[in-house]
């Protein structure tokens, strides 16, 4: 008979995986956007990218445009065009018009053997990044007050795989 329980109970507790998913709360999400974008606001780049980093590899397009400026520039992570132009291309998903403007405007100045990889990180990113991958959803609205249109994004309940986000091009 003991014999026959240890063998349910191992049965059950082997069925048990873990499905590894991390939830947060929306409010805790946001709170966590904006104080990532005030900590970047203030030249605490390394404090923003820990903030940051997290929901942009869940899909968030304001952490994504970020991040693109952090490997741009080189502000705590290693200076990166090709990496800086992937999240760039990422954020545009979200068709913010500023955000497509300077995209298109540094991609038209890139060589065309740059856009090659350009083209092929962007095309990755969106694959873990993007809006599909992460089942993000972006809607523009009105802002009530001034009634300046903005892009607000938000991730569904729906279970995604979570990728490391590339420190360096050695990491591609």
């Amino acid at each position: 008979m003991k014999r026959i329980l240890l063998l349910i109970v191992s049965l059950a507790l082997f069925s048990c995986k873990s499905t590894d998913r991390i939830t947060k709360d929306i409010d805790v999400i946001d709170k966590q956007l904006k104080w990532g974008i005030v900590l970047y606001e203030r030249g605490e780049y390394e404090s923003a990218f820990q903030e940051l980093s997290e929901l942009a590899a869940w899909g968030y397009k304001d952490a994504q445009y970020a991040l693109a400026f952090m490997f741009l520039k080189g502000q705590y992570v290693e200076q990166s065009t090709l990496i800086g132009m992937g999240w760039l291309g990422v954020a545009t998903e979200s068709e913010i018009e500023d955000w497509e403007v300077l995209f298109n405007d540094l991609y038209s100045k890139a060589s065309n053997e740059d856009k090659k990889k350009f083209d092929i990180i962007i095309e990755d990113y969106k694959s873990k990044f993007g809006l599909k991958a992460q089942h993000v959803k972006c809607s523009k609205t009105t802002n009530g007050v001034s009634k300046k249109i903005i892009t607000k994004c938000t991730k569904s309940d729906k279970l995604s795989k979570i990728y490391e986000i590339d420190l360096t091009e050695a990491d591609l």
